[in-house]
């Protein structure tokens, strides 16, 4: 495995919870998948979690050049478990970005505080590419 890519994202929660703080289905629903928001529960913590999967996919997207036609935030997907590391699954445009820079998987790392939360993804691909 070698890596093509690095990306990095810090999101501020006072910025955050003002553009999904209430919580709009219809917002979310743009932003995040139908498996993410079903893990994120109702919870205090929520809105920390949702920053946090929002920081990833920055991240992601920095790896594959961006927020461009063609890709949505659904396409970056972070499943965790809360025991097992994330990961990342991609699908549609942000696949075919993915594919095109020759980008198998990433790695991604995540953590918070009391006023931000911030990811790394670093992108990988096969030895040899």
């Amino acid at each position: 495995m070698n890596a093509v890519a690095i990306g990095l994202d810090l999101v501020e929660l006072d910025r955050f919870r003002l553009l999904y703080g209430a919580f709009d289905p219809d917002v979310l629903e743009r932003v995040f998948t139908a498996r993410e928001l079903a893990f994120d529960g109702i919870d205090s913590e929520r809105l920390i979690r949702l920053a946090a999967r929002f920081a990833v996919k920055e991240a992601v997207l920095k790896t594959i050049g961006g927020l461009q036609d063609g890709i949505a935030w659904t396409d970056i997907e972070l499943l965790s478990d809360g025991v097992s590391a994330p990961r990342v699954v991609v699908t549609g445009g942000a696949r075919a970005a993915a594919t095109a820079l020759g980008i198998l998987d990433w790695l991604v790392s995540v953590t918070h505080g009391t006023q931000s939360t911030a990811a790394v993804a670093l992108a990988t691909c096969a030895n040899g590419k």
